[in-house]
């Protein structure tokens, strides 16, 4: 069996399993792990590009839908997450009101993924999600799990060569960026375990941590002004302006050293992509 079938078939088995837990409590982890886990689900389909019949399609279609109604979850447990960490005494009491209506929000939501994750019917899910499986294990010849580290590293540098310079990145690029570099980082993790797998990936992580901070800052930021769109100077605004402010320098920061590393000698910084061909190699 190759790797790319062992994945496929242990992805699916935890699919099955997240599903059961999250019947009985919706936690913020399990959660945060059915959204991981169908991303790699989808992202080993889109690698292997298995041809798919209509009630397949079915089936591909109901994953992203509860991903997307998960994801809905999980940015509510974020957001609360990030509203504790804000400690400023002036903005007591707004925080407490909008945990409240954070928790409200979280709790409806999650209701309505408990709706969906029951409606699912296993009879037809299952024996569908099997047999993409089959097709994707006939696509995964032998010999082909440094295939992905490639591809990954492929679409690191082409990202590198065309991104702008740092002072010419803004918010909607730097969304398309945070979804590129997790398309990478997915088709990395179908590769064999390697140390150029290891460090490609160790590469990746403290960046998409920075943008996926700010992120998730946005998003706050967004939800509250929406809360106190009434009060200009609130305390509570001007707190999270700041901190939004700062992780945005961040990402951009972490964004440019990682684009300065990977790319490519005829690329826009030639001087930069010394290291990256130790990571093309298997170890």
């Amino acid at each position: 069996m190759t790797l790319i079938q062992k994945k496929i078939r242990g992805l699916t088995a935890d699919f099955k399993k997240l599903l059961a837990r999250l019947e009985r409590d919706v936690t913020p982890k399990d959660v945060h792990h059915l959204r991981t886990t169908i991303r790699r689900m989808e992202s080993l389909i889109g690698y292997t590009h298995p041809e798919v019949g209509r009630k397949q399609q079915k089936a591909i279609d109901e994953l992203d839908s509860l991903r997307k109604r998960a994801g809905k979850v999980r940015d509510l447990d974020i957001q609360m997450g990030l509203l504790g960490e804000i400690g400023n005494g002036s903005t007591a009491e707004d925080r407490r009101s909008m945990m409240e209506y954070l928790k409200a929000r979280r709790h409806r939501q999650a209701m309505r993924l408990l709706s969906d994750i029951r409606d699912i019917d296993h009879h037809k899910l299952f024996p569908r999600l099997g047999k993409i499986s089959e097709k994707v294990d006939g696509l995964a010849p032998d010999g082909a799990e440094a295939l992905p580290l490639a591809q990954a590293l492929a679409a690191l540098r082409e990202m590198a060569n065309k991104a702008p310079a740092r002072s010419s990145l803004k918010a909607a690029r730097m969304h398309e960026m945070r979804i590129s570099l997790k398309r990478i980082r997915y088709t990395a993790e179908l590769a064999e375990d390697s140390e150029a797998r290891q460090q490609f990936l160790e590469a990746l992580k403290p960046v998409q941590d920075a943008i996926g901070e700010w992120h998730d800052w946005e998003t706050l930021l967004a939800t509250a002004e929406k809360q106190f769109r009434g009060r200009v100077n609130c305390p509570l605004l001007v707190e999270m302006r700041a901190l939004f402010s700062a992780k945005f320098s961040s990402a951009t920061s972490a964004v440019s050293r990682l684009f300065a590393k990977f790319a490519s000698p005829e690329g826009r910084k030639p001087s930069a992509a010394a290291a990256a061909p130790d990571l093309a190699r298997p170890a």
